[in-house]
């Protein structure tokens, strides 16, 4: 049980890491175009860029502590 533990938090770390790497990619892709139109806008897009990185960040872990807590739940079933 704790190895298995183990490998979903590494591979949870390496998923969260892409995520990030791909968030920021299309913010960046957003930004440059926007800065093409105004430099307003493109200030715009990156307080809207990153307040979406926030949101998606923040689902994510809730959606992650459900997953755990429906593990402990049907762990404990089992016990």
């Amino acid at each position: 049980m704790a190895l298995k533990v183990e490998r979903l938090e590494k591979e949870n770390g390496f998923l969260t890491k892409k995520i990030k790497q791909l968030e920021a990619k299309q913010g960046n892709i957003h930004i440059a175009q926007a800065s093409k139109v105004s430099p307003s806008a493109a200030n715009a897009a990156k307080a809207q860029a990153k307040e979406a990185v926030g949101i998606k960040k923040m689902k994510k872990e809730v959606n992650q502590y459900i997953k755990e807590i429906e593990k402990c739940i049907e762990w404990v079933k089992e016990v």
